[in-house]
């Protein structure tokens, strides 16, 4: 009776283990060499921000259209958008799983934290930017400008000063996806927010469709992208680069520093160096991430199989690089910091 106990036991602690197995060891995918072919060289510049032993990662997968990636560091986690589905959407670095943070959240787009760990999100539909309070609730920051709704702000930076810089392409008024269809009622803009405005400031109008926006390292290098193409055939996709006055209030220098007809540059952010981390679109070979010097050189590329439409840095040491594509988020590891 004894012995048929133990040889019960034997046997159900060798089938536990077979069932847990797979969960311990590698699966059957052949694996790939490294360094990983998502990694391009165009410059040899690039090669000291690679790591030879770092694989991409695709992270989750599901999404119709992903975009906003924003880095919590005290929490661990970053927050992104499933645009269509009008979802926040929360990937917690620490475990790996993604799940919904808020749903029917006016189709919002990019998110920051503010200088008071706030979280900010520009919204489609209705057209603002809103600001989430340590209460739970919800501030509603910019609307309007000059009595008119704003298009459907994309893209957000926070500055030291508590202000915000925000881009209003007006993508989320162009169909009833990513957004409300209606007819836009103000030029195309990049805006200034501060607390006690009423409406928000104009710091320029010269781009076609600005897009992704960043601040450079030094806090005053302000760099935006223009997806012109998707509605004037005849511009280039470009990146251009201001200098922010010191008051954040104010653009001046505006140097191009990149521009395109072949590929659109979508979100950004840049690392300790000041180089550009710039999610990418031109079909396969271009798909990604494009990383530019700060004065525009291509120096290299990430591929992925999906159109990149944002990128931010994550993780303790802020060199993990997380990437919303298309339907997918993808991480990779990299030799550098974001700023």
């Amino acid at each position: 009776m004894t012995l048929e106990r133990r040889q019960f036991l034997t046997a159900s602690i060798a089938l536990g283990a077979a069932v847990a197995a797979p969960k311990l060891l590698a699966s059957n995918a052949a694996p790939s060499r490294y360094p990983d072919d998502a990694w391009q060289v165009i410059d040899e510049h690039f090669e000291r921000y690679m790591l030879f032993n770092t694989p991409l990662e695709r992270q989750w997968t599901g999404g119709l259209w992903l975009e906003g990636p924003a880095w919590n560091a005290v929490g661990r986690y970053a927050v992104f958008s499933d645009i269509p589905r009008a979802r926040q959407m929360c990937w917690d670095e620490t475990t790996g799983e993604v799940s919904v943070l808020r749903h029917k959240v006016g189709y919002s787009n990019g998110h920051t934290f503010d200088n008071r760990g706030r979280l900010i999100a520009c919204e489609h539909s209705p057209a603002r930017v809103v600001r989430y309070d340590w209460d739970g609730g919800m501030s509603v920051l910019a609307a309007h400008y000059d009595g008119k709704p704003l298009n459907a702000p994309n893209d957000v930076v926070a500055l030291d000063n508590g202000g915000l810089i925000f881009t209003d392409p007006g993508y989320g008024a162009h169909v009833d996806y990513e957004g409300q269809r209606r007819e836009p009622q103000l030029d195309t803009a990049v805006y200034y927010w501060e607390g006690g405005m009423e409406e928000p400031k104009v710091l320029t109008t010269e781009l076609y469709k600005p897009n992704g926006v960043a601040l450079g390292p030094d806090g005053r290098s302000l760099y935006i992208t223009d997806t012109a193409p998707s509605h004037y055939p005849d511009q280039p996709g470009t990146i251009t680069r201001f200098t922010l006055a010191e008051d954040g209030k104010a653009l001046n220098d505006a140097k191009r520093l990149v521009e395109s007809q072949e590929e659109g540059h979508d979100g950004l952010t840049c690392d300790a160096d000041g180089n550009l981390w710039v999610g990418t679109s031109g079909g396969e070979g271009i798909d990604g991430v494009s990383v530019f010097t700060p004065d525009g050189t291509l120096i290299g590329r990430i591929l992925l199989p999906e159109v990149c439409a944002n990128v931010c840095f994550t993780g303790e040491d802020r060199n993990r690089l997380l990437m919303t594509a298309s339907q997918s988020i993808y991480t990779l590891y990299t030799a550098t910091r974001g700023a």
